[in-house]
């Protein structure tokens, strides 16, 4: 499981990066959505951030899926990845 988490880091960076720079709910793009721009709580790139560090390469269909989820026809909500919250 270490390894398959090891591996899962390049991509936890990735979105780390893309939440400082260009995401409306995290990033320079903050001022203009000061409520929130995501449906879902957490937002899909904090979803997918805790899902890779718990689960690594094998969260990935788990990420895919609520993506998917995340479009104009959803009502959003309150979303967490596990029950128990904590990584």
């Amino acid at each position: 499981m270490f390894i398959i988490r090891l591996v899962a880091w390049p991509l936890v960076l990735a979105v780390m990066v893309y939440q400082k720079t260009l995401s409306p709910d995290h990033g320079l793009l903050k001022a203009l959505y000061p409520f929130g721009y995501c449906k879902f709580y957490p937002s899909c790139s904090e979803y997918a951030r805790l899902v890779l560090l718990r689960d690594g390469l094998v969260g990935i269909p788990k990420i895919v899926y609520r993506v998917v989820r995340c479009n104009p026809g959803s009502s959003g909500g309150l979303d967490y990845p596990y029950k128990d919250k904590v990584i």
